[in-house]
């Protein structure tokens, strides 16, 4: 139809149908789990401004003041509480996108599938990672894998599952660890409707997280026109929390916690 070819070394594939349907295609070994094809049909509903209020998708309308939504209000007083695992709990069940920074061998991918725990289990999941660590309980999960260097017959990376990810419908995106140019691409997916997504990074405090991504964008060459300080305002807009985790004595937890909405 769209003289596209697909195999194991070019596995993924994205096409509209002739009824006008988009078709995304992941096959092994990029989807290691028999593939996954999701087919998106566009439906349109003709309703005037009056019917939409009567359909009930004006009742439920929060009000941000003063630039803070009730999420991040009841977020920041779990914080100056010190309620950690009820700020953690409703970051993840309200749907705000947290980065997990730590050194190696920090329990960041053990975290990250604590957390995975938490998440309602009707979402539609998608794990990004060039080695299986994240097991999501969720019924609704692909597991997307990408190649290691030059380990695999395919050629993807996570910047190309990314890109696919976005056209097979995911209400969550965990990727494994954010290591390079898939930075803006991260960041461009939670901006465009997947909020409540994580990764993991390696740095030691929440604001060398946030300068890393920083750093992997620039060297990307996605920030021209931009200086640094823009790009990290914008970060920590897209993912407002950074959880730090440190290894102490060979005791792994977590050290720190920032929250970009709270100006205290």
């Amino acid at each position: 139809i769209t003289n596209q070819f697909i195999s194991r070394a070019k596995p993924i594939l994205s096409a509209a149908l002739p009824t006008g349907e988009r078709i995304q295609i992941v096959l092994p070994p990029a989807a290691p789990e028999g593939g996954s094809i999701s087919i998106r049909k566009q439906v349109v509903n003709n309703f005037t401004l009056e019917e939409y209020r009567d359909s009930g998708s004006l009742d439920k309308v929060s009000v941000a003041v003063g630039g803070l939504s009730d999420i991040d209000r009841e977020l920041i007083a779990h914080l100056r509480a010190s309620r950690i695992y009820d700020f953690i709990h409703t970051a993840i069940t309200k749907r705000v996108s947290i980065l997990i920074s730590g050194g190696t061998s920090s329990g960041k991918t053990t975290f990250l599938n604590a957390c995975l725990k938490s998440v309602d289990p009707h979402e539609r999941i998608l794990t990004l990672e060039d080695t299986r660590e994240l097991f999501p309980p969720q019924p609704n999960k692909v597991h997307l894998i990408a190649s290691k260097g030059d380990q695999g017959t395919a050629d993807v990376t996570i910047q190309n599952l990314l890109e696919a990810s976005l056209r097979m419908r995911p209400d969550r995106l965990f990727v494994g660890e954010i290591r390079g140019a898939e930075a803006f691409s991260f960041l461009r997916a939670i901006n465009t409707g997947h909020p409540g997504s994580m990764s993991t990074v390696h740095a030691d405090t929440p604001m060398g997280a946030y300068e890393q991504l920083a750093m992997m964008m620039q060297q990307a060459g996605m920030s021209s026109g931009y200086s640094k300080q823009d790009l990290m305002s914008y970060i920590q807009m897209v993912i407002p929390i950074v959880i730090q985790l440190r290894r102490d004595g060979g005791k792994r937890g977590v050290s720190e916690i920032f929250f970009a909405r709270d100006e205290t």
